[in-house]
Parts: C-alpha cells; structure tokens; sequence
C-alpha cells in the first residue's frame, strides 16, 4: 500500500512538473532565487530539512560555486550611487572578517554545503561563532544568491536584451569545473526521501495538515530541481562541446552545435533549451562572458559571424575570392565564392571591389 501510495504521488509530481516547468523556466533569475530562498526559510522545510533529514542537497556532477563567491569583499558591489544599494553592504565589514577567519574549507562544509541535521547552534560550537553570528553569514549568502546579477553584474548588450551572468567556467583539477555565482544553485539539487515521508506519515509524526502541505513543498522542490537540473545539463553540454573554443577562446574552434541536437541527447523539448538558455550569460576561463546562446551556433550563423569578424579586421580584402581564401588560411572554413557573396549581402556589407571604385571615382572628381 506505501509503495502504491509512493508511486502515485510521483506520476502526480511528474504531471504537475510538465505543466509548470515552461513557467519557471522563464522565470527571472532574481525571482527564482528569491522563490528558492522564501522556501527554505519556511518552517516546514526547516523542520524537514533540519530534524526529519528528509530533505538533503545532491550536487551536480563537475560543478562548485565560483571562485569569487569566498572573495567576499565590499569592492564586488558594482554602483553604490543608489541609498538602497549603499543599505545593502552596510554592517557587512564583520560578517566578511569573519567567513575570511573560518577558512574555506569550514565555510564550505559548515555553509555553502551543509549537513542536513546540523542546526544553527551545533554549526556555532564548531565554529567558534555565535549563534547570530551563523545566521548573518547564512543571510549574507542568500542575499548574493538573489542578487548574483548585483554582485555579479553582466557586461553583455545585445539588442535589448537583459543577460543575467549565472555562472563562470573554471579551470579544476581533471578539466573544467562550473562555478555557480548562485549558492542554490551550487548546492545541487533536493533529494527527498519518499519512503521516510510515508513512515513518518503512518506513525503520525505529522498531522493530515502537515502532510498535505508537505506535499505541496515537494512539489515545488521538485519543480525547482527540474529547472537546476535542466540548466546543468546544458552547461555540461557546452563544456563537453566546445571545450576546445573554452581552453584557447578562438572563435575558429567553436563547433557548430544546435538547440535541437542538446534537446534530443538530454530528453527535453528543444523550447524548454531555448527558454532555459535565454537571457542567460557565463563568463569563460579567458575572462569573456560570453551569451549561452553563442554556444550554439548553426553552420550559417557561424560562417556570417566569422566572415564578419574577418571583415572588420582586415578592410584590405579585394574580393569575394580574396574573402573566401583568407576564411580558410585563417580560419580553416571552405565555402565557395558564390557563397560569399551571399553571406556578405546578408549582412549588408557592400562589395569590396565596388567601394574601391566608388572610392577611386571619387577621388578623380
């Protein structure tokens, strides 16, 4: 009967999650931590959480929080020009000494990824804190979660469009590693034990009102892993893909990649990638943040985007020909001259051999 009643609520988690899955992937990072956040303060994660250990956090595999999480330093704040920007590193001097004083393997184990029984006085003794003195760290930590974009502000624009910069690709010790700037985000996903839930159920650990609300919570945990996992498993993806373009950043050594070929290898829709990978930015090992969009470039964008490249680098190219010579010594793409030109007038870029004419007549008159 447990085993029914297990399985049937997780056909209903699996509906529920095709239903809202394309809503919450659109929604704004901000907005997204902030919801993760609101979650787990709430007394019935806690208590789940904390005390049942029903709830606990699974990392993703080749994944940290970046390297610039555990430089905590009031310069990360990029404009201070606004009062409410200037409130929120007030009285933040202390809590920063102090993270910098535990060190970063404390940080990490006591903070960042943290046990699940462990409450906020065991965590205070451990670490020669007081007890709010833990839970400013743990307000500090979810305040840069919300607003990664502040501390973490993107450089990129590009037709209007607003990029939030969620992650950065590091260097770690048996290749990349991705380096969250969110610490939900680096915590993994919510691992909830089922099994225990309906234990703890049939004892009557929880009353009927809490059970039901329990399984509201999973619900929404289990629509938050949804979104996690799917933007993990893109940005493994590109990594795997395009590591060579990652390791050197020449343009020439990004590989033609489409949304629907990533949609198809990891079983999702290819408008679940679009809309996951919208707005969305990384920075990458050569310091470039680069839009998650550009890791998929299709055979044609990619040659207008080199032949464009090309062109605004060496202004000297006489012809279609001369183009399509210089694309392969520099860049190793044959395409044919015709081909060229196509591309060229798609971009709008006038013929060179008619602007050193209409500059040659120019200069007789």
């Amino acid at each position: 009967m447990e085993q029914t009643q297990h399985m049937q609520m997780r056909q209903e988690l699996r509906q529920f999650l095709r239903m809202e899955q394309a809503n919450l992937l659109e929604m704004p990072e901000e907005e997204f931590n902030r919801l993760i956040t609101e979650i787990e303060q709430s007394p019935l994660f806690r208590r789940l959480y904390r005390k049942e250990e029903l709830i606990r956090y699974q990392r993703f595999p080749r994944t940290d929080i970046s390297s610039s999480f555990y430089q905590l330093k009031e310069e990360m704040v990029a404009d201070r020009s606004s009062p409410d920007i200037e409130s929120l590193i007030l009285n933040k001097e202390h809590i920063i000494h102090q993270i910098q004083k535990l060190g970063l393997e404390k940080f990490k184990r006591y903070f960042l990824f943290p046990e699940s029984g462990m409450a906020p006085e065991e965590i205070a003794r451990e670490c020669d804190l007081e007890v709010s003195e833990v839970q400013k760290i743990n307000n500090l930590i979810d305040e840069v979660s919300i607003m990664s974009e502040f501390y973490h502000p993107s450089n990129v624009t590009s037709g209007g469009i607003h990029y939030s910069k969620v992650a950065s690709v590091e260097e770690g010790e048996k290749g990349f590693v991705i380096g969250y700037y969110s610490a939900s985000f680096a915590r993994g996903q919510y691992s909830i034990d089922y099994e225990r839930f309906e234990e703890l159920k049939v004892a009557g650990v929880l009353t009927e009102a809490e059970v039901k609300e329990a399984r509201q919570l999973f619900k929404r945990l289990e629509l938050i892993n949804s979104r996690k996992d799917t933007l993990s498993q893109i940005l493994q993806n590109i990594i795997d893909k395009q590591a060579l373009y990652l390791d050197s950043g020449d343009l020439k050594t990004l590989l033609p990649f489409s949304q629907k070929e990533l949609a198809e290898k990891i079983g999702l829709a290819p408008s679940s990638v679009s809309r996951a990978i919208s707005g969305k930015s990384i920075d990458t090992p050569s310091g470039q943040e680069v839009p998650l969009k550009h890791f998929f470039p299709r055979p044609k964008r990619f040659r207008q985007e080199l032949l464009r490249q090309l062109l605004e680098t060496d202004k000297e190219l006489s012809s279609d020909e001369a183009i399509r010579n210089k694309l392969w010594e520099k860049f190793g793409v044959a395409i044919s001259r015709r081909s060229v030109a196509n591309l060229r007038k798609e971009l709008k870029i006038p013929a060179a051999q008619g602007k050193r004419r209409s500059v040659r007549g120019k200069e007789t008159r």
